[in-house]
């Protein structure tokens, strides 16, 4: 019975790296909304039935918990990538169930719409990179279930 194929060293390079870059590019972009002053002002005009202190504090937890959301779906792909090289195989669902959630994962940053950010881009692309080697590990697995 053949339960799956391993994971080749250099997908498993590309998807970490560029992990690591999503992952990176959103920390900065959260940590320079938490920062800008002028943000919280926007969001405090419609919010300004409570204290300036504790809707800062409000504003801070809402984008922690933006940021949380947006990272969850990179890190544990990025545990279950280093698993899946060194201790378990790959199959075809992994492919398709990896796929769908880092496609949601870069839905979630395409709806966001943050145009006048760099990270923004930077981010599509790479989760772009990330899929389009994600859908290439079914050649690998396709050849190696013909060997």
């Amino acid at each position: 019975m053949h339960s799956g194929t391993i994971l080749p060293k250099k997908h498993m390079y590309i998807m970490l790296i560029s992990l690591s870059v999503i992952i990176f590019m959103t920390s900065m972009e959260m940590m320079m909304r938490v920062k800008d002053v002028a943000l919280f002002d926007i969001w405090y005009q419609n919010h300004n039935e409570v204290s300036r202190e504790a809707a800062f504090s409000v504003y801070v937890t809402g984008l922690l918990s933006v940021y949380f959301q947006s990272i969850i779906a990179p890190v544990v792909f990025g545990i279950h990538t280093y698993f899946a090289y060194v201790k378990i195989r790959i199959n075809k669902l992994f492919v398709f169930m990896w796929t769908v959630l880092l496609g949601g994962g870069l839905a979630m940053v395409i709806v966001s719409r943050q145009f006048d950010s760099i990270f923004y881009y930077i981010i599509i692309v790479f989760y772009m990179i990330l899929i389009g080697t994600i859908l290439s590990l079914i050649g690998v697995i396709n050849q190696s279930k013909a060997q």
